[in-house]
């Protein structure tokens, strides 16, 4: 009888490994998938919006994760935080880093005076 038990788990066990390799094999495809979209669509708005890829790299974050924060400005303020560093002092860097964000630029950064 644990015989017939064992044999079963262990056919239930192989069963669920080959119907489920298909589907973490999809996954891994779709993560990397959107990693690439991920980042591709970085780069295009770094190119585009200097200081935002600028910013992004001086605060260790992500473009896109600051842009869909549901509040910027508290995104890019906790950022400033964790690094330590005023916003002042980012726009020092960003002016010195890339070329001079525009006004518009900096409003979307949360940075404008």
């Amino acid at each position: 009888m644990a015989d017939d038990i064992a044999a079963y788990l262990s056919s239930k066990i192989s069963e669920y490994r080959i119907l489920a390799a298909p589907l973490e094999r999809a996954a891994r495809e779709m993560d990397y998938a959107h990693h690439l979209l991920r980042s591709k669509v970085e780069s295009e708005i770094a190119d585009e919006v200097p200081a935002l890829g600028t910013l992004a790299d001086l605060l260790n974050i992500s473009v896109l994760d600051m842009l869909m924060a549901p509040d910027q400005r508290r995104f890019v303020a906790d950022a400033m935080d964790r690094a330590g560093v005023t916003s002042q002092e980012v726009l020092q860097q960003l002016r010195a880093l890339g070329p001079p964000p525009r006004s518009e630029e900096l409003d979307v950064l949360g940075l404008a005076s």
